[in-house]
């Protein structure tokens, strides 16, 4: 089970950064939650540390797009 809970309210804060980060894989959202991205990502860049979701959950890390869930 992930750390970050999967509800709309995070998803509409995730939306802010996850879609205009350089990294972006171009679908998905709320990384932190749901797990790594099942495209390809190439490091550009992680906007994570600015997103409200990681620091509610006490999170940590970078580019769960690549690494996976918040836990």
């Amino acid at each position: 089970m992930t750390k970050v809970e999967d509800k709309k309210e995070n998803v509409g804060i995730c939306r802010q950064y996850c879609t205009v980060c350089p990294s972006y894989p171009g679908e998905g959202i709320l990384f932190c939650a749901r797990g790594k991205s099942s495209k390809a990502v190439e490091k550009q860049g992680c906007y994570c540390p600015s997103c409200e979701v990681q620091t509610e959950y006490g999170c940590t890390g970078t580019y769960y797009c690549i690494e996976g869930a918040c836990e």
